[in-house]
């Protein structure tokens, strides 16, 4: 005779082996930066590369383009903060992007975490992807909000970009937007499709700009 197990055992037994492959994929390590190349990636001791996760620094110079706008100031601030001090290396499920650089929160000896002062700072933006920890997500969005609001770092001037666009184009499932000419943002379903009247709102609301039509200013001029 086949033995039926109660259906709140068999929940529990589902929730205790998803939760023990999520751990199984993480990974906390301490380690020490060799290099600070821009303000969101960190080159150790040993040259692995890590990019960290959840947040994005205006992009420094390289092939033929010029320092995007707070670039240096964003890289600055993230030497100054793991220069000569050893930090904390946590990793995901996804441990890796798609160049082999390795995914991960960093955090201070504090507990702090960096991408999040970077953000709270102005010198850097969320990030979103789907498989982010959602109170790092939900903290981080709070902080780029405060910053928003603050007119902290680069958000005065970003935020002032192509007032000429009337509407821009929000992606409700990648929380990417887009300039509305955007060939990829033309693509989009419209079950994904989510305007956007402004700058300000797009962020706030915490999409992230698409890498091919991105309102960033190139420099400082």
């Amino acid at each position: 005779m086949r033995t039926r197990w109660p259906a709140c055992i068999l929940w529990m037994f589902f929730l205790i082996l998803f939760f023990g492959l999520a751990q199984a994929g993480a990974q906390t390590r301490d380690v020490r930066v060799a290099w600070v190349p821009d303000g969101d990636t960190l080159i150790l001791e040993g040259r692995e590369v890590v990019r960290i996760k959840g947040i994005d620094a205006p992009e420094t110079a390289g092939n033929g383009r010029p320092d995007q706008y707070f670039a240096q100031e964003a890289t600055a601030r993230l030497e100054e903060l793991v220069q000569d001090r050893g930090i904390t290396l946590k990793t995901g499920q996804v441990s890796e992007d798609r160049y082999g650089r390795t995914l991960a929160h960093a955090y201070l000896p504090s507990g702090e975490n960096i991408g999040l002062l970077l953000v709270r700072e102005g010198l850097a933006f969320y990030y979103p992807h789907e498989d982010q920890d959602e109170s790092i997500s939900r903290a981080l969005l709070r902080a780029q909000q405060r910053a928003i609001n603050e007119d902290a770092g680069f958000w005065p001037r970003v935020l002032q970009q192509h007032p000429e666009v009337e509407t821009w184009v929000g992606n409700k499932r990648s929380k990417r937007f887009h300039h509305p000419g955007c060939g990829y943002g033309q693509r989009m379903s419209g079950h994904n499709r989510q305007e956007v009247e402004t700058l300000r709102e797009a962020f706030y609301a915490g999409y992230a700009p698409c890498r091919r039509c991105t309102p960033w200013p190139d420099d400082d001029m």
